[in-house]
C-alpha cells in the first residue's frame, strides 16, 4: 500500500473489493475496537504532538473494517447501527479523547452519505469503499455558495474540519443566497467536495485542547459542485429525508440529521471520561501521599470515585436512552428532536463536571504534559464546548416547545 510522505499526510487507499470484506457484527466491531484501542493509547504523546492522527490509527480502522461500521451493505459496508458506533466509539475515545473524535466521525460521515444521490454513493464508493470524509458545517464570513446551471459554485473558507488530513473528501454546510431580512439563506445543502478541490489551511489547528483531532480550516475557490454531490438540509433535518432513501430505504438511514447525528460527538466525550476516571483511579491505587499515606485510603477521595462514577453512569445511561429511541422505528417529531438533542447536551455537561471534580482532585502533579490526565481533561473540556452541546441555545429551543411557543425562523428549518 502507498502511503504519502509526512506524519499526517493522506494514505494511497487499498483498492479491496467490497465481496472480500466480511460483514461485521456489533460484538466482533466492539472486541476490534477494544484491540485497536491497545495500540492507540501507546501514541498517546505522539498524537499530541502531531497535531492530527497518526495514519497508522486511520489504516488500523479501515483494516479493522470500521470505518465501514454505519455504510449500506451493498457498498461493502457492515450497516450496523448507533449501537455499534457508541460502544465502538467508547472505546476508542476511552484510550485517547481525540482518536476517538476523529474515529466516530469517520463512521458517521458514512451513514450520512448514505442519504444523498445514489450517483453520489457510486462516485465515492465505487472507487474507494474505504473513502474518508471529513466535514464542516462552519461556513467563514465571506464565503460564498452560489447557485449555477447543474449545481453550485463554491468560494471562500470552512472551519473545524476534524480529521480532515487524513480525508478524501469534505462533507461541507452551504448557506445558498440570497438572503432574506431575517438572514434565511435560500437553500441549506450539504455538499461533498474531493480532496483536490480544497486545501487545507495547515496553521489554522494552533490550540490547547483536541489538538489531535487536527481541525483544521480548509479553502475552497471557484470549485463546481454538481447537484447530486449535495443535498438539501432542510427535510433531512425534519423528516430525515434524502434522495439516498430510495436505494437505502433500511430504518437507519431514515433519522432526522440531528436526532441521531450527535451520538458521535456525545460517545466521543463520554467515552473519553470514562478513560479519564480509569486513568484516575487506578493511579490512586498505588499512589502514596508526601508523608507515606496511600491515597486511596483517604475518605474524601473514596467519596469523589463514587460521585464521579455514578455521574458517568447517569451519562451513559442518558445516551443508550437516545440510542434506542432512534431503534424503535416512530416517527421523531420536532418536540422529540429537541428533547433528544437536549439529552445530548446534558450527557457533555455531566462528563464536563465530572472530569472537573477527576481533576481537581488530582494534586499538582497532574499538570505536568508527561501525566495523561492533563490531556484527558483538556480535551473533554474542549469537546463538551462543542456547538452540539450548547445547552443555552438547546435548552431555549426545548423550553419554547414546552411552553407551546414558536421557533425562531431558522431554528424552525434545521433543528
Amino acid at each position: 500500500m502507498k502511503i504519502t510522505k509526512g506524519p499526517c499526510g493522506r494514505e494511497g487507499m487499498r483498492r479491496m473489493d467490497r465481496t472480500m470484506l466480511t460483514h461485521l457484527t456489533h460484538e466482533e466491531a466492539v472486541e476490534r475496537a477494544k484491540k485497536i484501542a491497545q495500540n492507540i493509547k501507546a501514541r498517546f504523546h505522539e498524537t499530541e504532538k502531531l497535531n492530527c492522527q497518526p495514519a497508522e490509527t486511520i489504516r488500523e480502522f479501515k483494516e479493522a473494517g470500521l470505518v465501514r461500521a454505519m455504510m449500506p451493505k451493498r457498498w461493502g459496508g457492515h450497516q450496523l447501527g448507533f449501537d455499534t458506533l457508541m460502544r465502538t466509539g467508547i472505546e476508542i475515545a476511552k484510550a485517547d479523547p481525540s482518536a476517538g473524535w476523529v474515529y466516530v466521525l469517520l463512521v458517521v460521515h458514512n451513514w450520512m452519505l448514505a442519504y444523498y444521490a445514489e450517483e453520489a454513493q457510486r462516485e465515492v464508493w465505487g472507487q474507494n469503499p474505504d473513502a474518508c470524509l471529513a466535514s464542516s458545517f462552519n461556513q467563514m464570513p465571506g464565503s460564498e455558495v452560489v447557485p449555477v446551471e447543474g449545481g453550485y459554485r463554491v468560494n471562500g473558507v470552512w472551519g473545524y474540519s476534524s480529521g480532515i488530513d487524513h480525508s478524501d473528501y469534505i462533507m461541507a454546510q452551504g448557506n445558498v443566497g440570497p438572503f432574506d431580512e431575517d438572514g434565511i439563506a435560500s437553500e441549506y445543502v450539504f455538499m461533498v467536495i474531493p480532496r483536490s478541490q480544497f486545501t487545507i489551511l495547515h496553521d489554522s489547528w494552533d490550540t490547547s485542547a483536541q489538538r489531535g483531532t487536527g481541525s483544521k480550516n480548509v479553502r475552497i475557490d471557484n470549485v463546481f459542485v454538481p447537484k447530486h454531490m449535495a443535498i438539501d438540509m432542510v427535510p433531512w433535518c425534519q423528516r430525515g429525508e434524502g434522495p439516498g432513501r430510495a436505494v437505502n430505504p433500511e430504518l437507519l438511514y431514515s433519522h432526522p440529521l440531528y436526532a441521531a447525528m450527535p451520538v458521535c460527538l456525545t460517545t466521543a466525550v463520554l467515552g473519553a471520561a470514562i478513560g479519564f476516571y480509569e486513568t484516575w483511579r487506578d493511579g490512586l491505587k498505588s499512589k502514596m501521599s508526601l508523608r507515606g499515606a496511600r491515597v486511596a485510603e483517604f475518605t474524601h477521595m473514596q467519596i469523589r470515585a463514587a460521585e464521579v462514577e455514578g455521574m458517568l453512569e447517569a451519562a451513559e445511561a442518558l445516551l443508550e436512552k437516545n440510542v434506542r429511541r432512534l431503534s424503535t422505528g416512530e416517527p421523531i417529531d420536532t418536540h422529540e428532536r429537541l428533547r433528544i438533542r437536549r439529552n445530548f447536551a446534558i450527557v457533555a455537561k455531566l462528563c464536563s463536571q465530572a472530569s472537573k471534580m477527576i481533576f481537581d482532585a488530582s494534586g499538582a502533579g497532574a499538570v505536568y504534559h508527561a501525566n495523561p490526565l492533563q490531556r484527558y481533561w483538556r480535551d473533554i473540556q474542549c469537546g463538551s464546548m462543542h456547538l452540539t452541546f450548547n445547552l443555552d441555545w438547546l435548552g431555549e429551543m426545548f423550553g419554547k416547545m414546552e411552553f407551546g411557543l414558536p421557533l425562531g425562523k431558522k431554528d424552525a428549518l434545521l433543528s
